[in-house]
């Protein structure tokens, strides 16, 4: 079984709009990337990683202010939702980042100890467990970008850019 970290990796190198749920120091030096400072946290703690224009906030497995984090650059489209890891924190290692997002309260705590992609695709749509059936592995491109743009990954232009500050690469 593919677990959601193996199904990012392939998504990524697919060149395909769908970020990880969990990235590395290696991620975050890509060519086609760019990282952003949040306020006056560390990077170790927490950043923007953007691509192509669109905009994702990771954090520390062991970081406790990443809803603050999140909220601080993200649209408060979808108030009411819950701030949470996409991947459990236990599945992070130790030199990983996990990405954040909104989601219903069902939803997440419905999926919180599944690492599977299909667990994670079900808690980016807002699936409670009680509905598997429901979920099928082979969304479509409309569907997979709007659950991600609803979620978890959002335009640039879109984002509070009064508290990020660009990370120079060769400082990372």
């Amino acid at each position: 079984m593919i677990t959601a970290k193996q199904y990012g990796a392939m998504m990524r190198q697919q060149n395909v709009l769908w970020p990880s749920p969990a990235v590395d120091s290696a991620d975050m030096k890509l060519p086609d990337v760019s990282i952003y400072q949040i306020g006056g946290r560390g990077l170790s703690n927490a950043f923007l990683l953007t691509r192509k224009g669109w905009g994702t906030v990771y954090v520390n497995p062991a970081y406790t202010s990443y809803r603050a984090a999140f909220d601080a650059v993200m649209p408060r489209t979808s108030d009411g939702q819950d701030v949470d890891h996409l991947l459990p924190r236990s599945k992070g290692g130790a030199q990983e980042f996990l990405a954040l997002g909104r989601i219903s309260g069902t939803s997440n705590r419905g999926w919180n100890d599944d690492e599977t992609h299909q667990a994670l695709a079900q808690k980016v749509r807002n699936m409670p467990t009680a509905s598997p059936h429901s979920f099928t592995s082979f969304l479509t491109d409309m569907e997979r970008g709007w659950a991600v743009v609803t979620c978890y990954i959002r335009p640039f232009r879109e984002l509070n850019q009064s508290v990020l500050t660009k990370i120079d690469p060769k400082d990372l």
